[in-house]
């Protein structure tokens, strides 16, 4: 089954979301605002926000809502610590929206999230999933 999803284009389609491990605050927080804008900055037409593992405030829901609303059609979620924790995923919309999870490894800055951000988007086009 095909998917009309195009990664790494270069309008806004495509949303990159950055989740920060529970006890890190993002509100008035420079180092994550910071981040979120040098990966942008590294990553032409790509929308990029953050999410908070806590639950708290953007949630990874409210980040991927956000990108939606941006007009963003596809979103890739990087974890901002190594975690094997799987994602809870809503299948119910229809195949309209993707989401795919990595965790960003190597030391936390801008080229380790940019690095994992390429890393599953060309994961995704080489399984033929995206067009």
């Amino acid at each position: 089954m095909g998917s009309s999803f195009r990664f790494l284009e270069r309008e806004q389609s495509t949303a990159l979301v950055i989740v920060f491990p529970l006890g890190v605050s993002g509100l008035f927080n420079a180092e994550i605002h910071g981040l979120v804008r040098e990966v942008g900055s590294r990553l032409d037409g790509v929308y990029v926000t953050y999410a908070l593992a806590s639950g708290v405030s953007p949630t990874v829901r409210d980040a991927v809502s956000a990108a939606f609303f941006a007009g963003c059609k596809s979103a890739v979620v990087v974890q901002a610590e190594e975690s094997d924790a799987d994602w809870s995923v809503n299948n119910d919309s229809g195949g309209d929206w993707l989401l795919t999870s990595l965790s960003a490894r190597d030391e936390l800055d801008a080229s380790a999230v940019v690095d994992a951000f390429v890393s599953a988007c060309t994961a995704v086009n080489n399984d033929g999933i995206a067009a």
